[in-house]
């Protein structure tokens, strides 16, 4: 894992240098080193417009593709993609500066986290308690509807972050490209719950 640093570093020459040799075993989808140049443009083009996120902390880290961790005003990048680094400082200006919706969109998100781990043993559980059909039916469209209101902030905020990301990106299409399969996969994990019980109706 690499130093703490600040956002800042990535307008240089020298700290996206820093990050391309970092991350230079980093592979998958989301990792495009031929994008790199576009690294720097994108942080300044951030700057420009609310220069205080120069002093987000910035890590290098491998275990991730990114991340935005509030608690401790730190974008972590795993890859090199500038729409990934566009992304995380999306985040960084949402939630800085907002401390009750970062709170609430944190505490919803570890529901909506327990929610998807307990889904489908839920569902099962339900199917073999509850013996009445109409009972039935009727707690799974209240957990349904649960799951969906408990999944709508993080994903809100995640179609926020990616426009913003796309907004400033020098590449539009490249950023398209990345953000929109990644907010696929986010909205599966986090509708995957609705479904389940949804399903557990028919089954």
């Amino acid at each position: 894992m690499g130093n703490v640093e600040t956002i800042q570093s990535l307008t240089t020459r020298p700290g996206v240098a820093a990050l391309i040799q970092h991350l230079q075993s980093a592979g998958g989808f989301f990792n495009e080193p031929q994008q790199s140049a576009n690294i720097a443009p994108t942080v300044q083009r951030y700057l420009k417009t609310d220069p205080r996120l120069g002093r987000v902390h910035f890590r290098k880290n491998l275990n991730t593709v990114g991340n935005y961790n509030p608690s401790s005003d730190t974008v972590s990048v795993g890859v090199n993609n500038p729409a990934v680094v566009g992304h995380e400082l999306g985040h960084a200006r949402n939630l800085r500066d907002a401390p009750t919706y970062s709170k609430l969109v944190q505490a919803v998100q570890n529901l909506a986290n327990i929610n998807t781990a307990i889904a489908l043993p839920a569902m099962l559980a339900i199917r073999a308690l509850v013996s009445n059909p109409d009972t039935q039916r009727e707690i799974f469209n209240i957990a349904s509807g649960a799951s969906a209101m408990l999944a709508a902030p993080g994903l809100v905020e995640e179609v926020a972050a990616s426009v913003d990301a796309v907004k400033h990106a020098p590449d539009k299409l490249q950023a398209i490209k990345t953000l929109a399969p990644a907010f696929l996969t986010h909205a599966v994990h986090s509708l995957a719950p609705t479904a389940i019980y949804q399903f557990g109706k028919h089954i």
